[in-house]
């Protein structure tokens, strides 16, 4: 008898990723239908077996792993709450009885090696994504993953149409100063995934109203809070804006905080505006304009989908853009 052939031959053959192979052979419709009949008619002619996934008949109890960052990035955890999380994708999953597993995305694929893998019966990546090598192993066991707040177009995912949501903010500011209003974005660079989809929000919502902003001047990118003393504040009060669009409200709390140091006020001094509607915001004394993000709301797609694609085997994909509503504040 000849040797088995794996994912990772057909992989091999055709000079792409595991992950892809595996996508295919478990009828993902993500994957383009050119390349999807190259893969199809490789593993046929390489006479492919597709290996069996055992699950456990009739369990009562669905197990879903749920992935969130590093502590290493720890300006994410000041943002969300895990428990908002964890009860949106419960109310996704209605009437099933889950088990939620929490762990650390941190690249450990020791619980896949364990015999019990077929316990696992989905995973969310929340603010995170699998590595490569968890992915291929995700693909080849069939075992379901979305992502939350991260979106690629081979993966299941759920965000927050952070240009939508922008595009509010800008209205608002330009509804209150109308042709005088001179914008600038400020950005963060420990978040590429999630930093410059805003910024790209503000500038096409300024293009669209015919606000002058200038993507290489006016979009001012930071890699920690503390350079805004030194960085941020001197540009504003250098080039004259009067409106400041923050990359989230974590940002907007310390521009807001900054500024009270130096005696100047919001609105007077300028429009300000934050991202994600994060409970940090009730400390201040003055609500800084925001856009709701909605971590139950996310949780509660990707249980959906999730309970959908394991106890009815539905195969439809999940690539869902919710829409961010303005929460009027103080500020603008």
């Amino acid at each position: 008898m000849g040797k088995k052939v794996t994912v990772y031959d057909i992989a091999k053959e055709l000079g792409i990723s595991p992950s892809t192979v595996s996508r295919v052979l478990n009828n993902s419709s993500l994957i383009g239908e050119e390349k999807r009949e190259l893969i199809l008619s490789t593993a046929a002619r390489m006479q492919y077996q597709k290996r069996p996934i055992k699950r456990q008949k009739g369990r009562a109890i669905i197990n879903i792993r749920l992935y969130l960052p590093p502590a290493k990035y720890s300006y994410i955890h000041l943002f969300y709450d895990v428990a908002e999380l964890i009860d949106g994708i419960q109310t996704g999953f209605d009437d099933t009885r889950i088990n939620i597993i929490t762990s650390i995305n941190d690249g450990d694929l020791t619980l896949f090696e364990s015999k019990k893998l077929g316990d696992i019966d989905g995973c969310v990546f929340a603010f995170t994504e699998p590595s490569t090598q968890l992915e291929e192993v995700l693909e080849e066991r069939g075992v379901p993953f979305v992502l939350l707040n991260r979106s690629n177009p081979e993966h299941n995912y759920v965000i927050v149409d952070s240009h939508s949501g922008m595009d509010k903010l800008v209205q608002a500011m330009w509804q209150r100063r109308g042709a005088a209003l001179k914008a600038c974005y400020i950005g963060f660079s420990p978040l590429p995934q999630v930093s410059p989809p805003r910024a790209r929000g503000v500038a096409d919502a300024c293009r669209i109203r015919g606000i002058p902003f200038d993507e290489e001047r006016d979009i001012i990118t930071v890699d920690s809070i503390t350079e805004l003393r030194d960085k941020v504040i001197p540009a504003i009060e250098q080039r004259g804006y009067n409106g400041v669009l923050c990359f989230n409200d974590l940002m907007a709390v310390s521009v807001y905080q900054t500024i009270l140091r130096r005696g100047w006020q919001v609105p007077e001094a300028f429009s300000l505006s934050g991202f994600d509607n994060s409970p940090m915001l009730e400390l201040l004394d003055q609500r800084i304009d925001t856009v709701e993000f909605s971590l139950r709301n996310l949780g509660r797609e990707a249980g959906l989908w999730l309970r959908n694609r394991i106890i009815d085997r539905a195969e439809d994909p999940l690539q869902k853009a919710l829409d961010g509503v303005h929460i009027l504040g103080e500020t603008i």
